[in-house]
């Protein structure tokens, strides 16, 4: 399946294949995964160790279930977000244009309290690397999620967007990092996107080196990924 595979979803699959939805919409089978694992080396080691950003950014999304994957994605399609196309999935123009309005309006804004106003619960939020990361935790360095600044742009601007078209709170989170499969440019510079590997723009976010580089949507100028298919 090619790199725009979540756009080109047939709409039975994605309603159907459960666990395929599921990750399309949570962003993550274990949300916090990627984030938890080098951090918690660094915890543990007797030389303190500077923070260093996981290879896969995270996203707004916390935990969800199968059944959320679900609605989300039900609620999408009823409200217009997204249209059926054949076998297709293909973001509303309206839509577009005003997520890429609030885009422009976030990134100009201070980042770390846009993030923490569309978290769905209590958090806390910390700018890092003069702010191309934010750090959520709801408590501990088992709950730290690093987005990093194009995904932090993209996810509150489509939370806030999707309030215009009346979906729920929690879906609104839930369904921001599935919906950047959808960019086209760059939340941060507005450089048109590429569909390419993470080990040509963006480390491979790979497990082990005999493990495939995720194919990802990225900024070539940012150098950063926008979406992992």
């Amino acid at each position: 399946m090619s790199g725009s595979r979540f756009r080109r979803l047939g709409v039975a699959s994605a309603l159907g294949v459960v666990g395929g939805a599921g990750i399309a919409l949570r962003g993550y089978l274990v949300p916090g995964t990627p984030e938890f694992a080098p951090k918690l080396v660094s915890a543990l080691s007797p030389t303190p160790q500077p923070l260093q950003p996981p290879a896969e950014p995270g996203s707004l999304a916390g935990e969800s279930d199968e059944e959320t994957g679900e609605r989300a994605l039900s609620e999408l399609l009823d409200a217009g977000v997204v249209h059926a196309v054949g076998e297709s999935l293909q973001l509303d123009e309206r839509f577009r244009t005003d997520w890429r309005a609030e885009m422009e309006s976030v990134r100009e804004g201070d980042l770390a309290a846009a993030v923490r106003a569309a978290s769905p619960s209590p958090v806390s939020v910390q700018s890092v690397d003069s702010g191309a990361y934010i750090v959520v935790s709801a408590g501990g360095v088992e709950t730290e999620r690093w987005l990093s600044r194009p995904v932090a742009i993209a996810d509150v601007a489509a939370v806030r967007t999707l309030a215009e078209f009346d979906i729920d709170r929690d879906i609104r989170v839930q369904s921001a990092s599935a919906l950047r499969a959808f960019c086209r440019d760059c939340p941060v510079c507005d450089t048109p996107l590429e569909e390419t590997s993470a080990d040509s723009c963006c480390g491979s976010g790979s497990s082990t080196p005999l493990d495939a580089p995720d194919d990802v949507l990225a900024c070539p100028e940012c150098d950063q990924r926008v979406f992992t298919f």
